[in-house]
């Protein structure tokens, strides 16, 4: 398999660095400190096609595929993970249109999404163990007018910015996650309310928050893919979620290596440059050794992915990896940079928490089912 990229997807990627130092770098920090959300940038992101790049051109995408997605999403993490996850949960809801959505769903909301007119969200987890159980858990009963939700669902990003949910929903307690059931929900539905914006440790920028829907009314028209067939939409959306959050792990990691290597060429210690000491060498090549692994994984889930071929095990080990890896690259690069690398003046602190968000917010789910599966096939 050949992980080199062609030449368009260099050009891809390259356009991503020049948008990400144009735009990003010049407002992260304040991002950070904020935490608003960056309207002109997300505006900006769209007139550069960036939040189309999955859907297809009839709707007004880009149909780049996504092996030059994650590449995407890889290169505006260098600059800021907030925006890339922004963009990440957009294209989710975009990806879960696109593929279980009827002519008239795609034809409503994607050539809005490609656009950047109406950003998607992601809304699948509760404040119970897994979706579809607990006091909060989210139902959709069935009537005459098609369906009426009430509940909550948790933690999700763009709540109160984006113009469509991709919400699950339970048909039957009793069947708890089997009868989770997939929906469109627009933001001005009557009865939806976004809860106070969370504070979050990191990623901010990128909203995240509460929905509790009171007697939402939902037409049988608002259904996505199956009564029921819910839990395999969200796996594989989260699966694909998976691979692009794997690629913004990589790419704040790959920043965090790249400024404490410049760092430690002119942070001076016994005279000399610590960069010529080895410890310091041995911590900056085992990151960068790391960032390199990682993106060969990424590129095989993405490749897959690409080439309709089964992904759900790759996904699970990228993901599993990263998890475990993201936050010592982190630890490893600070180290580098000693006290200094600590202080907020420096952009590692930044990291570090946006690093944690990305593993952290988007549970690995079935994963350790997958790869314990796959283990002794």
């Amino acid at each position: 398999m050949n992980f080199e990229l062609t030449e368009e997807q260099q050009l891809i990627g390259q356009s991503a660095r020049d948008f990400g130092k144009q735009y990003l770098e010049p407002i992260a920090v304040e991002l950070d400190h904020t935490g608003e959300f960056p309207k002109k940038v997300v505006q900006a992101l769209a007139k550069h096609d960036f939040m189309g790049l999955l859907l297809p051109d009839d709707v007004g995408g880009a149909a780049a595929g996504f092996v030059s997605y994650v590449e995407v999403i890889e290169d505006l993490s260098r600059f800021s993970a907030a925006v890339a996850s922004i963009v990440n949960n957009h294209t989710i809801a975009a990806y879960a249109i696109q593929q279980w959505g009827t002519a008239d769903q795609k034809k409503e909301f994607l050539p809005g999404m490609a656009k950047g007119e109406i950003l998607g969200g992601f809304a699948i987890f509760e404040h119970g163990p897994t979706p579809g159980v607990g006091a909060d858990a989210l139902t959709a009963t069935k009537q005459d007018v098609g369906y009426v939700l009430n509940g909550k669902k948790a933690f999700v990003r763009n709540a109160g910015e984006a113009g469509v949910y991709v919400v699950f929903a339970t048909t039957d307690l009793a069947l708890g996650a089997k009868g989770l059931t997939a929906f469109l929900v627009k933001s001005d539905a009557i009865g939806l309310k976004v809860g106070e914006k969370l504070e979050t440790m990191g990623l901010k920028g990128c909203p995240v928050a509460d929905i509790t829907f009171e007697n939402v009314v939902l037409p049988e028209t608002a259904l996505l893919g199956a009564v029921n067939g819910g839990a395999a939409i969200s796996a594989q959306s989260l699966a694909v979620a998976s691979v692009a959050e794997a690629a913004q792990t990589v790419g704040i990691g790959q920043a965090a290596v790249e400024h404490a290597a410049a760092y430690a060429k002119q942070r001076v210690q016994f005279g000399k440059p610590v960069a010529t000491l080895q410890a310091i060498q041995t911590l900056l090549a085992e990151v960068a050794t790391d960032c390199h692994l990682a993106r060969l994984g990424l590129r095989n889930a993405a490749l897959l992915i690409e080439e309709g071929k089964p992904f759900e095990v790759e996904a699970a080990m990228i993901k599993s990896f990263l998890v475990r890896l993201g936050s010592k690259m982190l630890i490893d690069t600070c180290q580098v940079e000693g006290g200094f690398g600590y202080s907020e003046t420096m952009p590692l602190p930044r990291m570090f928490r946006d690093i944690a968000g990305t593993n952290l917010l988007d549970a690995p789910g079935d994963f350790p089912e997958k790869l314990i599966a796959a283990s002794i096939a």
